[in-house]
């Protein structure tokens, strides 16, 4: 919290992982989201849910149904939710099944940590306006995956509130009343942006998903023989790209 206050950030909607926890530790996870929120910044607890090869958010949730979800499981966690929400849709090969496709409110379009701090990927796009023909309602949302001081910077939710409670936060999201990016870059919850067809964004899309995928790659290389990247070259990267 004093991290995010110190970046004039006003609410987190923190999502955490579900494949390890217990249901002890989920209830101290929501207690803690409550007791740390005050009158000028506000915690909003919810899950990040294994569902197959896709990770789903679960947001404004204090209730844990388990570690994962099937197809049953899924709806019911989806009814305990403000928002349902597909995260980073490159980590199962964009596609979606029935059951999400019923569930779901929002896709992931930019996750800092796959697409990186610049632009959203194309193909989260793409995955998201063809989507989008079958639900108009459906919205594009952003993600910082914030698990490291460096992953923070763009893309950041802007929202237009008349008080800031949980309440109107999760209101203002679920009716699509923001904006998100930094740096010149600005989303609609509808996804449209003025550069989405420019060759700068194509560009700067696909060297921030190179670049990515590129570290990735370096790591496991380096992992095989027993070997690590230098912190600093990892936080020069992940506090830029």
């Amino acid at each position: 919290r004093d991290f995010l206050v110190s970046k004039g950030i006003s609410f987190c909607c923190l999502t955490e992982h579900t494949d390890f926890l217990t249901v002890e530790q989920a209830q101290l996870f929501v207690q803690e989201c409550k007791a740390l929120t005050t009158g000028s910044f506000v915690f909003i607890p919810g899950f990040e849910v294994p569902y197959k090869n896709a990770h789903i958010l679960q947001i404004g949730t204090e209730v844990f149904l388990g570690q994962k979800a099937d197809e049953i499981m899924l709806r019911e966690w989806s009814k305990k939710s403000a928002l349902t929400i597909l995260a980073h849709p490159v980590r199962n090969a964009f596609t979606l099944d029935t059951a999400m496709e019923e569930v779901i409110d929002g896709i992931e379009i930019w996750n800092q940590q796959y697409e990186g701090k610049l632009v959203p990927r194309t193909r989260s796009v793409s995955l998201f306006k063809k989507l989008q023909n079958k639900n108009q309602q459906l919205l594009a949302t952003c993600g910082l995956d914030f698990h490291r001081r460096e992953h923070f910077g763009s893309p950041i939710y802007t929202l237009e509130l008349s008080s800031l409670s949980k309440d109107s936060i999760l209101t203002a999201l679920q009716n699509g009343e923001y904006v998100f990016g930094r740096g010149g870059v600005s989303v609609s919850s509808s996804g449209l942006w003025r550069n989405d067809n420019s060759v700068a964004y194509l560009l700067q899309s696909f060297c921030s998903v190179g670049i990515i995928t590129l570290g990735k790659s370096v790591n496991l290389l380096l992992a095989l023989f027993g070997l690590k990247l230098p912190k600093w070259i990892k936080y020069f990267v992940r506090s830029r790209v």
